[in-house]
């Protein structure tokens, strides 16, 4: 071999190495070989009222309320969460939220099971409160949310008090016990 051929060979190698090297903290970054990527478990979303405005500081209470069926089938061995896990956040002052985890009664953090579902609840004073049953089967699961504001609507009866002054209401003095 000549001494080109060596220096070629010796460049080849190193970008090889590279390559690979690239390639492994590319796969880290994005949870897996193959470059399709996994997203992290969670729950996200925006929270806007009927003007599509940005509703802050609304709470978002995640409960599970049970496992989707098929994947009673499909998985062995799964544990639900413990009773009384609930993920718990607050919307910016932009209306964005995310639960990436759950509490358990004493406040030790529970992951999200995959293929179960979840109620999710939006609550904001003045505003109607939100609720649904929503399947998280795993990764980012996007949950944008519309708040109506609450009304009350008043209709005029006319006038409901007697305003009216007669002989009956007029009296003078004041009542003694016993006359």
């Amino acid at each position: 071999m000549d001494n080109k051929h060596r220096t070629t060979m010796g460049a080849q190698l190193a970008v090889l190495v590279l390559g690979v090297a690239l390639l492994g903290a590319g796969c880290a970054l994005r949870g897996g070989p193959g470059g399709k990527g996994k997203d992290p478990d969670m729950f996200s979303g925006l929270v806007v009222d009927s003007d599509g405005r940005a509703v802050p500081f609304a709470k978002i209470s995640i409960l599970p309320v049970g496992e989707w069926e098929e994947a009673k089938r499909r998985k062995k061995g799964f544990v639900p969460p413990p009773e009384g896990s609930r993920g718990l956040a607050v919307t910016t002052e932009g209306g964005r939220w995310l639960v990436d985890h759950m509490s358990d009664d004493l406040g030790e953090d529970v992951a999200l099971p995959n293929d179960y579902y979840y109620e999710i609840t939006v609550y904001k004073p003045g505003f109607h409160p939100w609720k649904d049953s929503i399947l998280y089967e795993r990764g980012t699961l996007q949950v944008d949310v519309t708040l109506d504001a609450d009304a009350i609507e008043i209709e005029d009866e006319g006038h409901m008090v007697d305003t009216a002054v007669d002989d009956t209401n007029t009296g003078k003095g004041v009542l003694r016990q016993g006359e």
